[in-house]
């Protein structure tokens, strides 16, 4: 008998527990897939699920211990993966119908290193049509639906993940993050959610949205958890023009060392002074009281210009998405979901000069950015302004007026994938109406182990917001 449920574990406790052979690979997988079968119908966390293929991994994984071949931490876990990364012989929609029957031939990068570590894919997650959205409203294959309130939706455009990791089908998902598509559903469902540095982990196999600000990354329900599937993840990758040949270091090593003595920054200015719903606002303050009696230094600092990160955002996300979807596009516009070829709509209509403009006005940003981090080991912010919005209205509450949710997260997120930086949100407790919260921690560029350090402090002295499942209907 075990005392935790083998679903409320996580991933590093799960891995342990097989390591030392308290449970199987087979016995884990078998759980997590009676969740999803128990619960997948009602709240579309997965497109496909891939049991054959993840009962084949987690034999192999079994067999490889008991030989004692372990892999790592990961030996032996499930995972799901967003649909728009490729998987050899397991299908990868795109969230979209002009992919329904593909199968792809070949794993994408990040696939195969996770493969490499031992872990067991158990299937695919669901995401916006060409996860070219916030909401995981999904026409082709069902809209995906928040835990902690059905009604409510999950955060885009990797809502599958988010969904099925507080639903507690899996314990690490995958995710993909151009404007904050990984951060996003990762704060509405109450989980934690990675971009690292751009160029850390390889794109390739993964289906572009805005090939210079994609970004892959992990998302899990504990800060270490993600750390765990970051080190297996990253690394340089030859055949990915956006990978970069940086050492990486063991990412657990610093988790536990505190944040005594760390400079921490708080920059209004960089969220461009965006309104804050008052039971976030109140939540945000109590992280940085936390992190103040944990010995960290807070400063406000100032950041000017900051007004121009949605203008150089839309002028470079534009002509690389219309160049994306061209063919499609031209094709079949009516076979995109409304909302999807808005988006299409409008990036076909930002001129060429204005890219060629703004990539270069990106790397002065860049560089303004790395000067402001300079000295300071994380930067901290609301991860959103808001809790997840109605399905039905895609309306939210904000200090009591309903407003609609679009775009309200690109202030907070949508810099960071500019910029390049590493950024993660962790859960920051509940609002009002029982809705996750969340914070957000960045550092400077391939400085993720200072932003881990800082999370999994801020994570760890407050174990009252976190590890409270939804109850499931």
């Amino acid at each position: 008998m075990h005392d935790v449920p083998i679903i409320d574990l996580s991933a590093s406790e799960l891995g342990e527990k097989i390591r030392t052979k308290a449970l199987s690979p087979i016995e884990v997988l078998r759980a997590h897939l009676n969740q999803i079968e128990e619960h997948n119908n009602a709240y579309a966390a997965f497109i496909t699920v891939s049991g054959q293929e993840a009962f084949a991994a987690a034999k192999k994984a079994e067999a490889e211990i008991v030989a004692g071949h372990h892999r790592g931490p990961l030996h032996g876990v499930p995972y799901g993966a967003k649909d728009i990364i490729e998987t050899a012989g397991i299908r990868t929609t795109n969230g979209a119908s002009f992919y329904r029957y593909n199968v792809p031939a070949r794993n994408a990068e990040c696939i195969d290193r996770l493969e490499e570590a031992g872990a067991v894919l158990i299937g695919k997650c669901n995401t916006h049509e060409f996860a070219a959205a916030s909401t995981t409203i999904n026409r082709n294959y069902g809209t995906a639906r928040n835990p902690w309130d059905r009604d409510r939706i999950v955060g885009g455009s990797s809502g599958g993940s988010a969904c099925a990791l507080a639903a507690r089908m899996i314990p690490i998902a995958l995710g993909t993050d151009t404007g904050g598509s990984i951060r996003t559903p990762a704060a509405l469902c109450g989980v934690v959610g990675l971009k690292p540095t751009m160029g850390r982990i390889s794109l390739r196999g993964i289906y572009p949205n805005v090939p210079t600000i994609d970004h892959p990354g992990p998302m899990a329900r504990t800060v270490t958890d993600a750390a765990l599937a970051l080190q297996a993840m990253a690394g340089y990758d030859p055949q990915d023009p956006k990978s970069v040949d940086k050492s990486v270091p063991d990412f657990t090593t610093t988790l536990e060392k505190g944040v005594k003595g760390a400079r921490i920054a708080v920059s209004p200015d960089f969220t461009q002074n965006a309104e804050v719903d008052g039971d976030i606002a109140a939540a945000f303050e109590h992280a940085l009281d936390v992190l103040r009696h944990l010995g960290a230094v807070i400063e406000t600092v100032p950041f000017e210009g900051a007004e121009r990160f949605p203008d150089i955002f839309r002028r470079i996300a534009g002509p690389e998405f219309s160049e994306v979807h061209r063919k499609h596009f031209g094709e079949n516009p009516d076979a995109y979901d409304p909302d999807v070829r808005e988006r299409v709509e409008w990036s076909v209509e930002v001129p060429l000069d204005d890219y060629v403009r703004a990539l270069r006005e990106r790397e002065l940003l860049i560089r303004e950015v790395e000067a402001l981090m300079t000295g300071f080991d994380a930067m901290i912010s609301p991860a959103l302004p808001v809790a997840a919005p109605l399905i039905e209205t895609r309306m939210t509450e904000l200090n009591g007026r309903e407003v609609a949710y679009k775009n309200l997260h690109r202030p907070f997120l949508s810099s960071h994938n500019l910029t390049g930086g590493p950024a993660m949100v962790l859960p920051m407790g509940f609002n009002s109406q029982n809705l996750p919260i969340a914070i957000q921690v960045s550092s400077g560029r391939w400085r993720e182990a200072d932003m881990l350090r800082v999370a999994r402090a801020y994570e760890a002295a407050t174990p009252e917001l976190r590890n409270k499942g939804p109850r499931l209907g």
